[in-house]
């Protein structure tokens, strides 16, 4: 399965410096690859494997739907409904962080979006904010 084909990216490299020259060019043994470009006949056999597990594992699809679940916790937009629920929420006076905690997506993603379809992004005021209610719990603050 090809990258474009699940949406996942590319494994980051661990931290290494590549040592420069002082005109700050990088020399030819920085340039090395650390694994030999794979040749296409690697590539044809992974892809005819790839193939063969898709059609007959029956792995797979456990398999592709932690792979959409993790797709789907990656994404960078919202929904309409889920639009409508943070605008709800927002009126009640709910935070960006809590509503990112309950929808489950990042509050950088929930700002830019409803800056970009023009929903005020403003800090709530104070007394607008929700209240903590006045239970027997309250005693053990």
């Amino acid at each position: 399965m090809s990258q474009a084909q699940t949406n996942i990216g590319p494994v980051k490299a661990s931290c290494k410096t590549t040592p420069q020259s002082p005109q700050g060019r990088t020399t030819q043994s920085a340039e090395r690859r650390a694994r030999p470009r794979t040749s296409a006949d690697q590539r044809a056999k992974l892809s005819a494997a790839q193939l063969a597990y898709i059609a007959n594992d029956p792995r797979w699809i456990e398999h592709r739907r932690k792979l959409a679940a993790a797709q789907e916790a990656r994404r960078m937009t919202l929904f309409a409904n889920e639009v409508t629920a943070i605008v709800e929420m927002r009126k009640k006076g709910r935070t960006f962080s809590y509503i990112s905690e309950e929808i489950g997506i990042c509050h950088d993603v929930i700002r830019r979006e409803l800056a970009a379809i023009g929903v005020a992004t403003k800090r709530v005021k104070s007394d607008r904010r929700a209240q903590r209610s006045k239970g027997f719990w309250r005693s053990f603050d």
